[in-house]
């Protein structure tokens, strides 16, 4: 052991990220260069303790260098060396309007190493001390609020297993300086040099200059990133309970009730904006999206169907509140009922439609429970499989209305009418799924009662 050696440092910072038991799979984006080849090689000397990780090398080729192939090459040798599986994809990158290649290939590279991860797995990237540095100036530079200025995190949730950075709390001098003493060699991306790009600008001009006049600089960069990280959990708690108070769930989603959110200040507005923006698993919105959602959506006039478009989705108004709704191409409807079989979850219309089924003791009150006698064809179907005038009396309400005007009346926006869930009893209309029951007709007693609900 040297005194470069980074591995007991490196482990403590792994199991403060990561449930590290045996088997547990790390998945490391292998580029190449200094910073993921020392990574590969402190996981490789971890395993070889004598623990059983599951690791492997995942190297993406872009195609954006003649030397790309020569890269894989090298990181699958390296991946041979170290007695570590090796993966690799390529993907192909077609320029768009506004839209750097630079944040293009990492929209790609990610979407890769992330596309196969299971639920415990953890995809492992090789950021620094130094890279965070980086960050946190380009987010001065771009005017970012808090939420920029947290720079990388150390941890992620992904749709599927997390994110981890084990080595933000090293400086780029102490992995050369590991590098040198395990005689390691890497790749140098002739990119990384390119000043064309603001992070290599930053990294060669400015950077340098910093540390010249403040040695400390890339440690108190990353104390300031880890305070407004600790400040925007507080941010998201706050919002948080600020979202349970302005909004209401219609069918499977969350909306924003208008008159609630107008309620709040400027800044705790903008926050509950935010966090329903994360927990859709959106990008923050800057301040002048966030601006025009209040001018041009929430403030437009009261008989406007008013929506701003984003990459990939929607903000929306409907009678006094706020969607996301999410681009997707149209889909096929099934040629006729959907039969229940017994099944615990139904998957409909591609799987924009999921239905959990549950066998219940009692007949509930509710708009998500039906009751049948034993026998009974149970089925699902949707709007446009309906008789066009046929009418319903929900449970409750005097007089039957047709299904057109029930939807209506329940503030179903015309975007969602036709992903309704209806529930038919031996081919009777029996429910509207989470919004309302028909009154049953009086033919006997029931034998079961089960409940419909969104998954």
């Amino acid at each position: 052991m040297t005194d470069n050696d980074l591995l007991d440092s490196f482990s403590g910072q792994l199991n403060t990220l990561a449930a590290v038991q045996d088997k547990t799979e790390f998945h490391i984006a292998l580029s190449g260069g200094l910073d993921s080849v020392v990574l590969l090689h402190l996981f490789a000397r971890l395993r070889n303790r004598g623990g059983e990780l599951s690791v492997c090398g995942h190297h993406v080729d872009h195609g954006l260098s003649a030397n790309a192939q020569a890269w894989t090459v090298f990181c699958r040798d390296l991946c041979k060396e170290l007695n570590i599986k090796f993966i690799t994809s390529q993907v192909s990158l077609v320029k768009k309007s506004r839209t750097s290649i630079e944040a293009l290939a990492r929209e790609k590279r990610y979407l890769c190493l992330t596309e196969k991860l299971s639920e415990k797995a953890y995809l492992v990237t090789a950021h620094h001390q130094d890279d965070q540095l980086e960050t946190v100036l380009l987010a001065l530079k771009r005017g970012s609020g808090n939420t920029g200025l947290q720079g990388i995190l150390s941890k992620q949730k992904l749709t599927c297993g997390h994110l981890i950075r084990p080595l933000l709390n090293f400086s780029r001098q102490q992995l050369e300086s590991y590098a040198q003493a395990f005689a390691l060699k890497w790749i140098e991306d002739e990119s990384n040099s390119d000043q064309v790009f603001d992070r290599n600008f930053i990294r060669h001009s400015i950077t340098p200059l910093l540390k010249q006049r403040w040695p400390a600089i890339t440690k108190t960069a990353a104390r300031t990133a880890s305070l407004c990280q600790e400040q925007q959990t507080l941010l998201d708690e706050i919002g948080g309970i600020d979202f349970q108070h302005c909004s209401m769930a219609l069918l499977n989603q969350q909306v924003v009730d208008i008159s609630s959110i107008k309620e709040l200040s400027i800044a705790r507005r903008n926050n509950v904006l935010r966090y329903w923006f994360k927990e859709n698993n959106y990008s923050y919105p800057s301040s002048k999206q966030l601006l025009a959602i209040w001018q041009d959506v929430v403030l437009a006039g009261e008989d406007a169907l008013p929506e701003i478009q984003f990459k990939g989705y929607s903000v929306r108004r409907y009678r006094g509140h706020l969607y996301l709704v999410k681009d997707l191409p149209a889909v096929s409807l099934p040629d006729s009922p959907v039969v229940w079989a017994g099944e615990a979850q139904l998957n409909l219309l591609d799987g924009r439609v999921k239905l959990q089924f549950s066998m219940i003791k009692d007949k509930v009150n509710n708009s998500d429970s039906i009751c049948f006698k034993q026998g009974a064809e149970i089925a699902v179907c949707f709007r446009q499989q309906l008789p066009a005038k046929l009418s319903c009396r929900p449970a409750g309400r005097n007089g039957s209305r047709t299904v057109k005007k029930l939807l209506h009346e329940y503030h179903v926006p015309p975007w969602l009418r036709d992903f309704v869930p209806f529930i038919l009893i031996n081919g009777k209309l029996s429910s509207a799924v989470g919004l309302w029951q028909c009154t049953p007709e009086a033919s006997g007693g029931i034998d079961s009662c089960l409940t419909v609900r969104f998954a």
